[in-house]
């Protein structure tokens, strides 16, 4: 599936999630808001570790190796709503990096191959954000935060083996940091750090092997919210 193909499908997820957030503040009191974001992602190098499955004179052995990763980026968008200093929200977003290099460790300490590798996930969490009111009459409040959710990482990459084309489901969290720059009161410029993670991954290779990694991630990203409601 191309990437393009995948972002119209994002696109397409979060417009119906968001449609009817003015319709809704009718029930719930606070303003609500949709938002759309993007930014810089660094997936740190991982050390990927892997089991062979078969069994009897032709089964492999255990290896490991380091894979680091090119800068990539992140693109999503989120519902919530906003209840004096407390945000309350739904986030969907999608993270992609292209492998750099793959670097071999053990059974023997060699240069692997990562043309054409990449890891990318698609994550649906729940975020809690608190902004401060720091008194000085200025539109520019910082803001921290948390989520919760769920994460399908994919891997794939592709040797003489056969290589890893796998999607798998795992529990992610994520640290949010930044400033809200109120350009409107009813629209609102972000900028946020954010460490995105999750449990370790388990992945099946075409060998088949299993080859457990992690995906910890750094993010920069830059929103655009509209509020909606007093």
């Amino acid at each position: 599936m191309g990437r393009g193909f995948k972002f119209v499908t994002i696109a397409a997820g979060v417009l119906v999630v968001l449609a009817a957030p003015a319709r809704a503040q009718l029930l719930l009191p606070g303003s609500f808001y949709i938002g759309a974001q993007g930014g810089w992602t660094n997936l740190e190098t991982v050390t990927n570790d892997g089991h062979p499955q078969r069994i009897g004179p032709f089964a492999g052995q255990n290896a490991q190796s380091l894979e680091s990763f090119e800068d990539g980026f992140n693109v999503g968008g989120r519902a919530g709503l906003k209840m004096g200093p407390w945000r309350v929200e739904g986030e969907l977003s999608y993270r992609a990096n292209d492998s750099h290099h793959l670097q071999m460790v053990f059974p023997s300490n060699r240069t692997g191959r990562s043309a054409g590798a990449e890891r990318h996930s698609l994550a649906e969490m729940a975020n809690v954000i608190y902004d401060f009111d720091l008194g000085l009459g200025l539109p520019l409040t910082p803001h921290v935060g948390g989520g919760i959710g769920a994460a399908q990482v994919t891997r794939n990459l592709s040797n003489i083996f056969g290589g890893t084309h796998d999607t798998v489901t795992v529990f992610a969290y994520q640290a949010i940091g930044g400033l809200r720059y109120m350009v409107l009161p009813s629209l609102a410029f972000d900028v946020d750090y954010r460490y995105f993670a999750t449990t370790d991954t388990t992945f099946t290779s075409t060998n088949p092997d299993q080859i457990r990694s992690s995906y910890p991630t750094h993010n920069i990203v830059a929103s655009v919210s509209w509020l909606f409601g007093p």
